[in-house]
């Protein structure tokens, strides 16, 4: 386990201790007056909701934030002529760094979903030669196979339209899918609420199972695991966060994609999508297709191209009486993109007209940047750089930022999610509980290391009167007198020495029982039975709760609250004494087994 990850763990924790902090300084400093009588006691109690409330809010975030930076996925676009993989990672300056990529070709597949294995194997080898660093996986399907809506319904709580899910065939009759609905898989998220009208703005995102399977399938047999299933038109959106472009959530955007395959507009403001499929014949498809030396060839495609382009411009506008469009960035993997971007800019003169390089903003390491050049067109690598910004958000952080960044039509994914959550929470328990085993580790150490010097200082002491005994004869009772007393430390040392499972197994269980709600401060010993604990607490419930937890291990002969008061004043926090005693039958038992191994 890195130490980049233990010390972005304890960072996580720091923030989540900070809030609680601001939480009880926020309370501290009220100067109202309480109330008295039974409205004082309503208003303690929505005061107290409201703290567990914001307390609760704040771990949360703070988890789910953490558990996405800690998050590695390596993302994979599969187009019918090749492959391409992408692993990124952020500074802490949200930086972004190509940390892997690799490109591989493949012969031209029409039908990908029945013509798995050119795929598989280039993926295979992509990743060997990559040395990609995870194994999970997020993918893209194709525009063509989706179905993208935003639907407008009355107003309605989580439970009440998972239950017109579930129960009142509710997208059937919102969405008149082609076949039946169990022949999908559904990805929903609600965008915008509006009390006024009583209405909500969902976004409805849908792909057959059969592409969707065929997808997997392929990642699947190359020995990924796909967690992130999205569509190409919005893993293109999700590129721009590499970009850290300004106002990219307040203008509308427009992404076009002009090639051989897949061919649509994709007009965004905030998270309302408008895509639309724009039509290109098999004819204007082989021309692209091919290196150009003119613009005559292209020109009346591109003309064809166009009229479509501010056809669905105009309906965008019509539809969401949204500002206009002013620039449009181009996505191709045609060997024309130059031309092409060069005639869409001639004619296209009232908007911007931009090549997607998704690269611009990111720092490129030398034994990369010589795979980025090999492309001709820096555009074909948008979609896996959007797919390796996405995160499985095991804890639903992005929920809370844009549903466009949320979308995941990867049938299994609660249960994806479920799995890898209890991996991360495992993971930080097994981290803590290596640091408590280090910090034992080094208190009995020390303990040892001290009392062995102690005892060589004795035994040196010792031999040093063994051999002036001769010429101390006078001395010889006061001599015979301190033999017996470090003959009696030495076994006192013997005993604190062989002592030390118990001790380790007491030191443990009085961490252990903290739990989440209490932090131990400060832990004396007294070398043989007695301990004395300090901490802080969130309330005198805890420490009694605390309390009883210690006694329940049936360690100790008596357990004491010694002392318990305010940290300070205004504070709720609870600082603590607990003086603890170990049960006599556990040393003795010790005592014995030193004694029968001693006479063996």
């Amino acid at each position: 386990m890195s130490f980049g990850f233990i010390h972005n763990m304890f960072k996580s924790i720091t923030n989540i201790f900070s809030s609680l902090g601001s939480i009880f300084s926020r309370k501290g400093s009220s100067s109202s007056a309480s109330p008295t009588g039974v409205g004082g006691t309503n208003e303690k109690k929505s005061f107290f909701g409201k703290l567990i409330a914001k307390l609760s809010t704040s771990i949360i975030d703070s988890l789910s934030k953490y558990s996405v930076q800690q998050e590695e996925v390596v993302g994979v676009d599969i187009g019918p002529t090749g492959i391409r993989l992408l692993q990124l990672t952020q500074t802490e300056k949200e930086d972004w760094i190509v940390e892997k990529l690799t490109a591989r070709h493949v012969d031209r597949v029409e039908d990908i979903k029945n013509s798995q294995g050119p795929f598989v194997e280039a993926i295979k080898i992509a990743l060997e030669s990559g040395k990609f660093t995870t194994t999970n996986a997020a993918v893209s399907l194709p525009v063509s196979s989706s179905i993208v809506k935003v639907i407008a319904m009355p107003l309605m709580s989580d439970l009440e339209m998972k239950n017109a899910i579930e129960f009142n065939s509710l997208w059937e009759n919102l969405t008149q899918l082609p076949g039946t609905i169990d022949e999908y898989s559904i990805f929903h998220q609600v965008i915008r609420k509006d009390s006024a009208s009583n209405m909500m703005d969902v976004l409805f995102v849908a792909s057959k199972l059969s592409d969707v399977n065929a997808y997997i399938d392929i990642v699947t047999q190359a020995g990924l695991q796909p967690v992130v299933l999205d569509v190409k038109c919005f893993a293109l959106r999700n590129a721009f966060e590499t970009m850290a472009l300004p106002n990219i959530a307040q203008k509308p955007m427009a992404i076009l994609e002009i090639g051989s395959h897949e061919n649509y507009l994709l007009v965004l403001k905030g998270d309302d999508p408008f895509v639309s499929d724009l039509f290109l014949s098999n004819a204007d498809k082989a021309v692209l297709g091919v290196k150009q030396n003119d613009t005559l060839a292209l020109a009346p495609i591109i003309d064809r191209y166009i009229l479509q382009i501010r056809q669905n411009l105009t309906a965008y506008q019509n539809r969401f009486k949204s500002d206009k469009v002013d620039s449009i960035f181009i996505v191709t993997d045609t060997p024309n993109s130059e031309m092409i971007n060069s005639v869409l800019s001639e004619k296209l003169s009232d908007l911007t007209v931009v090549n997607f390089n998704p690269f611009s903003k990111m720092t490129i390491p030398a034994n990369i940047q010589s795979k980025v050049d090999a492309e001709e067109n820096n555009s074909s690598f948008a979609a896996v750089t959007g797919l390796a910004t996405r995160k499985l958000d095991i804890f639903g952080y992005y929920q809370k930022v844009t549903g466009v960044k949320n979308i995941n039509l990867l049938p299994n994914r609660e249960g994806v999610k479920s799995s890898i959550k209890n991996k991360f929470i495992s993971g930080i328990f097994a981290i803590g509980v290596s640091i408590a085993v280090i910090v034992f580790g080094i208190y009995a150490f020390s303990s040892y290391y001290f009392q062995s010097s102690s005892n060589q200082q004795a035994l040196s002491d010792y031999d040093m009167l063994k051999m002036e005994i001769d010429q101390l004869q006078n001395q010889y009772s006061a001599l015979t007198s301190e033999k017996e007393n470090i003959k009696n430390q030495l076994k006192l040392s013997e005993s604190a020495t062989t002592n030390q499972n118990i001790a380790a197994k007491v030191l443990r269980e009085i961490a252990y029982q903290a739990g989440f709600n209490i932090v131990l401060t400060n832990l004396d010993f007294n070398g043989q039975e007695k301990y004395e604990v300090q901490g802080e607490a969130l309330s005198d419930a805890d420490v009694i709760k605390y309390i009883t937890r210690v006694k329940e291990t049936k360690l100790f002969e008596n357990v004491v609250l010694e002392k318990s008061s305010l940290a300070q004043e205004g504070s709720t926090i609870k600082k603590f004494i607990v003086k603890l005693i170990i049960k006599d039958e556990l040393i003795n038992s010790q005592l014995v087994e030193v004694s029968e191994e001693t006479e063996e």
